[in-house]
């Protein structure tokens, strides 16, 4: 299938299948507690807003698309739905970037949206995670390790034009890190990447927190974003930085202008996760275990959308869900 007959596929789906996800689905919902839009007094969470779930529970999405408007799911090309745990596709909708997780091998692959054209991005013996588009799509960032070791590796970003690799960190290695991840992502102008990195105690994942840090796109001196803080990502105009509190903490997701203020809470959730934000910027989707939900910033409404893993976002109103039984 060509890359348009994937488009064309995939939009008449929404239509197709949203008649039989919404005969499948009561027009009921349920509602659950999480933290209201705005920090206590002290910023702390206070659970009072609603999150709307659908009756029974929202359709699986493994390796597939999502219309977060009707449910209809969209299985991605066979040739890439079953071999991955994380999938981004690129800005103008034509490559998408995937690899899985979390026991080597674990190599980073691109192909074009339809599942053709599949090309190998980490060397023989290196893995590589969670990689992220630039805004114009013409650069990726991903983290490239050893997936045998607790090891960080280290950050590299590709000239997708050119096919140049630049290792843009120069992480420690010297410790085994029992959370490893650092969940790379550019700011919206293109020009640095947000990154989070481990400080604490070792082994213990308890004894241990996270920092959100900021690199140049071409590597040198990184910067302290902030601490305590990980999973970070910056809103489409700039403005605001979303982040979830530390591992081992309360499970927050955060918000706050970055030119200073006072965090307030968007969700309070146990075990949320894989916080991004709607191209538009209005909405930001995440994960909590293996269910997936977008909230809606303005009103601080979190609606479940389907299950499935690690949900990034296609356009404003699709998803993509990679596959959580392969993690």
């Amino acid at each position: 299938m060509t890359n348009d007959g994937f488009h064309t596929a995939l939009h008449g789906r929404r239509i197709a299948m949203s008649v039989l996800v919404l005969v499948g689905l009561s027009t009921s919902a349920c509602t659950s507690s999480t933290s209201s839009a705005s920090p206590s007094s002290t910023g702390s969470a206070s659970p009072s807003s609603p999150v709307t779930t659908a009756t029974p529970p929202a359709a699986t999405a493994y390796a597939a698309m999502v219309d977060i408007n009707t449910g209809a799911i969209t299985p991605l090309p066979a040739s890439i739905a079953t071999s991955a745990v994380y999938y981004a596709v690129s800005p103008d909708h034509t490559m998408v970037a995937y690899s899985g997780c979390c026991s080597s091998p674990d190599p980073l692959f691109v192909a074009n949206i339809d599942g053709t054209h599949i090309r190998r991005i980490t060397a023989q013996g290196q893995d590589g995670h969670a990689a992220q588009w630039s805004p114009d799509g013409s650069l990726l960032v991903y983290q490239q390790r050893n997936d045998s070791t607790y090891e960080l590796g280290n950050l590299f970003v590709l000239d997708m034009r050119t096919g140049k690799r630049t290792q843009i960190t120069n992480f420690d290695q010297t410790q085994s890190w029992g959370y490893w991840t650092t969940m790379p992502i550019f700011a919206p102008d293109g020009r640095s990447i947000l990154f989070q990195l481990p400080r604490g105690q070792l082994p213990g994942q308890d004894n241990r927190t996270e920092d959100l840090w900021s690199v140049p796109v071409t590597g040198g001196k990184q910067t302290l974003v902030r601490r305590n803080a990980w999973q970070g990502g910056y809103s489409p105009n700039g403005r605001w930085l979303a982040y979830l509190s530390p591992a081992g903490a309360q499970d927050a997701l955060w918000i706050t202008s970055v030119h200073g203020g006072r965090p307030r809470v968007l969700v309070h959730q146990a075990n949320l996760d894989w916080q991004r934000w709607s191209p538009d910027g209005t909405r930001i989707s995440y994960r909590v275990d293996r269910s997936i939900y977008v909230l809606n910033v303005a009103s601080g409404s979190a609606t479940k959308v389907a299950e499935g893993g690690n949900p990034e976002w296609f356009d404003n109103h699709t998803l993509t869900a990679g596959n959580p039984e392969l993690s």
